[in-house]
């Protein structure tokens, strides 16, 4: 324990963190307060103590007496080493504290936080295992979780975990867990496992983040929730580095683009894609813009999705400049796409969206919402895809071909009409032209 006591007081005297969990500001609460307020478990001291997530704190009890009896430890050994902490942890918060909050109630919240977290997640898997095998806990030998055992409870928890003003540093949970397991360096132990639970069930499904490699993301670094979500879902590298050099070509950067009728209007179609040559590191991000065509990622939206995205949005519009703000750029561009449900229409048509929630102009809405508030940088992510397709539109060529097709060709009967029309007057045509010739050539008659 002395030594383990050591090894923190030397991690706090080189550590010096920014303020890295937010209150999220008005202009983006406003549109949507209900997406950053947690439904079932209040972790962190922003919804300390709320009515409606009281209940959660029993069960938060019962953990801590499972780590108890487990460890054969008394709470205030517990709390004793999470007073080690409670500095620095303040530190992790940019907003004000509530005032009725005083150091033992913070320090006795970042214990009972820390101990549920990491109960949730090793049961979670672990049951959730069982339930595709047709299994029950007590066939294990584990008793009963009405939390892990429970599908709603479980997604709901899933998801307060990845709001943003419901966050406990990272270094918290990762110190409990070296205590109660005696796992030396947490950050690389199986917890990070184990934290990518909520990560992946909340990242939209067609992406597989399990084949992510820890090895190439700064994971270790991660200082919550959200924050690793942001470290270990990036657009590709490929992608990435092409973006950087159209950035670097010092261009006025470009935010406006035409929505998917009118882009449709200019020859452009759409398609979907769910792999490219780099196909182990394909994510929602890697939109790509060839010779006419939009090749976009397969992309489901479902009743997460607003607040999956919001939250995200939230911690990159918080997050100091020099954070890349891949989930802010991504939603402006799919607003920029989408102006009406027709857009959408068209987008699934077309196997780029998957709709679950049912109504086209929900989902419209829903993007353009998702703008309302927020700020784009000059280091916008799509500005030179957003370039190339507004050229393309302009080309003389392009929007002929384009008008023709949708005023002449829109389906078969004006097709056939249309060439009809266009065989009779080029008979017609060809008729004079014979004509006129004759009359040239025939010599004058004779009387």
């Amino acid at each position: 324990m002395e030594k383990h006591i050591v090894d923190i007081e030397e991690r706090e005297a080189m550590t010096c963190e920014p303020p890295c969990i937010f209150r999220v500001h008005e202009g983006l609460r406003n549109v949507n307060e209900e997406a950053y307020t947690p439904m079932l478990v209040s972790i962190g001291p922003y919804h300390y103590g709320q009515t409606k997530l009281l209940a959660m704190e029993k069960h938060k009890e019962r953990y801590l007496k499972l780590v108890l009896q487990r460890t054969n430890q008394t709470e205030k050994y517990y709390l004793d080493f999470m007073k080690k902490f409670e500095e620095r942890a303040r530190k992790y918060y940019a907003d004000p504290i509530e005032d009725d909050l005083n150091s033992d109630k913070f320090v006795k919240m970042m214990l009972y936080d820390a101990c549920f977290i990491v109960q949730f997640l090793s049961l979670v898997p672990q049951s959730h295992r069982q339930s595709q095998r047709g299994q029950r806990s007590q066939d294990m030998g584990h008793d009963y979780d009405p939390i892990v055992n429970t599908s709603w409870m479980r997604a709901h928890i899933c998801c307060d975990l990845m709001r943003l003003e419901n966050q406990l540093p990272f270094f918290v949970i990762f110190e409990f867990f070296s205590l109660v397991t005696w796992i030396q360096n947490p950050s690389t132990s199986i917890l990070m496992e184990l934290a990518m639970y909520p990560v992946r069930w909340i990242i939209p499904k067609k992406f597989d983040i399990s084949r992510i490699s820890f090895k190439d993301t700064p994971v270790s670094e991660s200082k919550h929730f959200l924050d690793l979500l942001h470290n270990v879902y990036r657009p590709s590298s490929s992608s990435r580095e092409k973006s950087n050099e159209c950035q670097n070509k010092n261009q006025r950067p470009c935010f406006k683009m035409p929505s998917v009728i009118e882009l449709q209007d200019a020859g452009i179609k759409f398609e979907a894609v769910e792999d490219y040559d780099d196909r182990l590191n394909l994510s929602m991000f890697d939109i790509r813009f060839e010779h006419g065509h939009f090749k976009i990622p397969n992309f489901n939206v479902n009743d997460w999705t607003e607040i999956f995205f919001r939250n995200i949005i939230a911690y990159e519009q918080h997050s100091s400049n020099d954070k890349p703000q891949y989930f802010t750029d991504y939603t402006y561009f799919m607003d920029l796409l989408i102006n009406s449900k027709e857009d959408v229409n068209q987008l699934r048509s077309h196997d780029v969206l998957e709709n679950s929630l049912g109504d086209d102009e929900e989902v419209a809405l829903m993007f353009n919402k998702l703008g309302h508030g927020k700020i784009i940088e000059n280091q916008f992510y799509y500005a030179e895809m957003c370039s190339d397709v507004n050229a393309y539109c302009k080309r003389w060529r392009n929007r002929a071909r384009a008008l023709l097709k949708r005023d002449y060709f829109k389906n078969i009967w004006v097709t056939v009409a249309t060439m009809v029309a266009a065989f009779l007057l080029l008979l017609t045509i060809t008729q004079t032209v014979i004509a006129l010739i004759t009359i040239i050539i025939s010599p004058p008659s004779r009387h």
